[in-house]
């Protein structure tokens, strides 16, 4: 039952913003990464981010990492370039070892002793043949390999004299690894995976956290005058190299959705097969006049 806005408890009331507003004083929630980088001996470390979060959603794709400027993480940033974004999922025992890789001043030594997970190399040649890319978390259900972009600049400010460096890196995305049974949940929306939420720590010195119930989903309406650039959205995220014109995309604006992506991924495949990147309104046409003529 719905309260009334003249119930007192309905009633808002002023927070100061203080240090760590988004827990000291808010409800933020968050996913969090366990950030992999390689320290100077050449060792895979790990460290518990919260703050991480996508930062640039077309080429070139990147996330953005904040962390404090002194910790391992910033620290093997600022020199190798390279990290790896590990994510899990979650259950009580699996958070309370991830809460002990967190605590400031943490000697290697101790961190190497709390660490209950297992590090393995990338599954890409690439990243195996870097001695600065870190090894990954095979208990991740997703990773995302990243290289800083030091030419951008995110400071609020000039550093002071005497400060470590930054502690806020624009990472361009080099590689996302997906667990095999999780792709259908990014390709088709269902098997999501089990991320833990984080409400960050709070006052009386405790993490806290929560599960989320089963994902449902909530079809977009129907805008006139939409029906281009949700084809494009579409069309776009299919294919990491394969991008669709805005000619295009306003054609195939008529395929009913039900057969929508279908009719996308047959045309990306065609794409592939003929080395195309930009399926254009000149391609549909040449497409078109194949099926009718086979």
């Amino acid at each position: 039952m719905d309260s009334s806005p003249d119930d007192p408890q309905e009633a808002f009331v002023r927070l100061g913003a203080r240090d760590n507003f988004y827990q000291s004083c808010a409800y933020v929630p968050m996913s969090f990464a366990l950030v992999t980088t390689v320290s100077e001996t050449g060792e895979t470390g790990i460290g518990p981010h919260a703050l991480c979060f996508p930062f640039n959603v077309a080429e070139p794709y990147a996330m953005l990492l904040i962390s404090r400027p002194t910790s391992a993480t910033a620290t093997n940033i600022r020199r190798t370039k390279r990290c790896a974004l590990n994510y899990l999922e979650g259950d009580v025992e699996r958070l309370r070892n991830i809460t002990r890789l967190g605590y400031p001043g943490q000697s290697a030594e101790d961190k190497r002793k709390a660490n209950p997970f297992t590090l393995r190399p990338s599954p890409v040649a690439g990243s195996r043949a870097d001695p600065w890319f870190p090894q990954i978390i095979a208990e991740a259900f997703q990773v995302i390999e990243c290289t800083w972009d030091d030419g951008m600049d995110v400071e609020m400010g000039p550093l002071r004299p005497g400060d470590p460096g930054t502690g806020k890196f624009v990472l361009r995305i080099d590689n996302v690894l997906l667990k095999s049974r999780f792709r259908a949940g990014v390709e088709e929306g269902r098997n999501f995976p089990n991320m833990p939420i984080f409400y960050g720590f709070r006052a009386r010195g405790e993490f806290w956290f929560a599960e989320h119930g089963k994902p449902f989903a909530i079809p977009a309406p129907a805008v006139p005058g939409s029906e281009r650039q949700t084809v494009a959205y579409l069309a776009n995220r299919l294919d990491e190299k394969i991008r669709f014109s805005d000619g295009a995309c306003a054609r195939l604006t008529g395929v009913p959705r039900p057969f929508l992506q279908s009719a996308l991924e047959r045309l990306i495949a065609t794409a592939r097969e003929r080395g195309v990147a930009l399926v254009d309104e000149e391609f549909l046409d040449a497409a078109r006049r194949e099926r009718n003529n086979s």
